[in-house]
């Protein structure tokens, strides 16, 4: 038997977010976790950034199951695109995360081809060479799992996204006697979550975050409005009894917000009375002091609802002064622009605004230095291989797992695309995948070619140039006065004088064409020759390269 486990990430080390990786023997493999990551690059029409699934699908006939560690976008989000992919597995996952890929698989149309199993906490599956049990977890969304996986070379612990809550609002507290054991017993390889190994002190607990909410809500005069990760239940729980105690009515704003909360009490986490919620479309025939909104978009997301209240853009929710709005999240790497110029935006509407900067109104759903180090203490692994963090974030944790005695030539620090190979005596790099993530334009998967993303840039940064006429099919006698149109050029003022000067250098072009045609040569480089002109001639008065397309309709 080949005494080898390989372990290829295609996505979470390195970056915050589309985390993806395979582990494989000679004969069998499992795949944990498949999410996506929202672009940068949306005013390009690029919405989401996926795995390719190129490399994967040589491996589909291994591929035994796909686990979910949990219900974020960053973990499940890809899952869609990875079964229409033709990657063909059973998936794994706690019940509420079976709820939320339940929900995307249907509005991709691909949910009665997809076994979906939920997977109980201690049990154990068998999947050819892995065996696979589920250990709870506590994060900012319920039901995550960390995964113990025995490999016929040894027992492998990954976390999952994690931290250790005292006192989490719902759920049990994480069972640390799990990994206790397992370190006891014997754990060959240790991938623990990276992204909070910078922060030295103990994140806040839920319990004190739901005190400091009881204490805000108290004091609030007039409507409060709460923007949170719609995915974090615990968080809407303790809203809702606040709000049932204060007497107050809850209304939700963002699609994802009202069926997360939907899904919620399907799962039996929240239970509540209907008489609690009101329409959104409603909340003026209350009191604003008798209000609570709940709203998705803390990222600074453009279409967000919180974008559109910020920018006086919501039909139906308008603030004012003494109006509370509570930012309850924490900043995703890559998004601190987009909120600051949305806080900015809020504080502009009179309200008063608090975020996690300024007051205890959230708390992280990944552990810091502390709880990395007691998972290290706890698993005592003899390799340790950092994971989901930015590389800074996996130098950091490598060095704390060195300082919990790890030993240095068994801490691997890998990257996005890197083949890991584990034996029980080494863990190294040896190979590499290349060509790592696809592009997309939204859920339906339309993908967004290189060649495509640089006209996009092309068309965003220079412009276009239309040049339209009019041609006789038979005698290639041009029949109409040329016309321009240029957008994104140049300043609205000096557009005109651009325009009719290029028509000047299209109709001397229609010279030259004429001339031809009188010497019987119908010239068949005519509108490159209208592209190159024009092009030249505005290069020449404003420094840009345009696109130029001529278009000639023949008649």
């Amino acid at each position: 038997m080949n005494k080898k486990i390989t372990i290829t990430p295609y996505g979470g080390l390195g970056e915050i977010g589309m985390n993806c990786m395979l582990i494989e023997s000679e004969n069998s493999a499992i795949l944990i976790d498949c999410g996506l990551m929202f672009s940068e690059l949306d005013h390009f029409g690029v919405e989401f950034v996926i795995p390719n699934f190129s490399h994967l699908l040589t491996k589909k006939d291994k591929i035994r199951a796909i686990f979910a560690t949990h219900g974020h976008e960053d973990h499940i989000g890809a899952l869609s695109f990875a079964l229409r992919a033709g990657i063909r597995a059973p998936v794994y996952s706690s019940q509420f995360t079976s709820l939320m890929i339940r929900e995307r698989l249907r509005e991709t149309g691909i949910l009665e081809a997809t076994e979906l199993k939920v997977m109980n906490p201690g049990s154990k599956l068998d999947f050819g060479d892995f065996k696979v049990t589920a250990a709870s977890v506590n994060h900012s969304i319920i039901d995550s799992y960390a995964l113990f996986i025995d490999t016929p070379i040894g027992k492998i612990i990954h976390t999952g996204d994690f931290k250790m809550d005292a006192s989490p609002y719902f759920g049990d507290v994480m069972d640390k006697n799990d990994f206790e054991k397992a370190g006891e017993e014997g754990v060959l390889l240790l991938m623990s979550d990276s992204t909070n190994v910078e922060r030295d002190h103990h994140a806040l607990q839920d319990e004190h975050i739901a005190e400091r909410f009881e204490e805000l809500f108290k004091k609030a005069e007039g409507l409060i409005l709460i923007s949170m990760f719609s995915s974090n239940v615990g968080r809407m729980a303790n809203i809702f009894e606040i709000a049932r105690k204060m007497g107050k009515k809850i209304a939700l704003t963002g699609r994802s917000m009202e069926q997360n909360v939907r899904l919620a009490h399907e799962r039996g986490v929240i239970s509540f009375d209907s008489s609690l919620f009101v329409p959104i479309d409603e909340i003026r025939r209350y009191n604003r002091n008798d209000l609570i909104v709940m709203s998705t978009g803390c990222q600074g997301e453009p279409r967000s609802a919180l974008n559109r209240i910020a920018h006086d853009e919501h039909a139906h929710v308008k603030l004012d002064q003494g109006d509370l709005v509570i930012l309850s999240s924490s900043q995703i790497p890559g998004n601190e622009v987009s909120i600051s110029k949305l806080i900015n935006e809020l504080f502009k509407c009179g309200a008063e605004i608090l975020y996690d900067s300024i007051e205890d109104v959230h708390t992280s759903g990944h552990a810091t230095k502390p709880e990395l180090k007691k998972m290290l203490e706890m698993v005592k692994p003899k390799f340790f291989l950092p994971i989901h963090g930015e590389y800074r974030h996996l130098v950091h944790h490598a060095d704390l797992a060195e300082e919990t005695g790890v030993k240095s030539e068994n801490i691997c620090i890998a990257q996005n695309g890197d083949v890991v190979e584990l034996s029980p005596d080494t863990i190294e790099i040896t190979d590499e995948v290349t060509e790592l993530r696809v592009l997309v334009a939204d859920r339906s998967g339309t993908e967004i070619t290189k060649s495509l993303l640089k006209d996009r840039r092309r068309l965003a940064e220079t412009g276009v140039v239309f040049c339209l006429m009019t041609r006789e099919k038979d005698s290639g006698k041009i029949l109409s006065k040329p016309e321009v149109i240029a957008k994104g050029l140049i300043n609205e003022s000096l557009e005109p004088w651009l325009v009719g000067e290029s028509v000047k250098v299209i109709e001397e072009q229609i010279l030259r064409y004429k001339q031809d045609l009188k010497n019987g040569v119908k010239n068949k480089d005519f509108a490159e020759e209208v592209r190159i002109e024009v092009r030249r001639f505005i290069e020449r008065n404003t420094g840009k390269k345009p696109t130029v397309i001529p278009l000639i309709m023949d008649v």
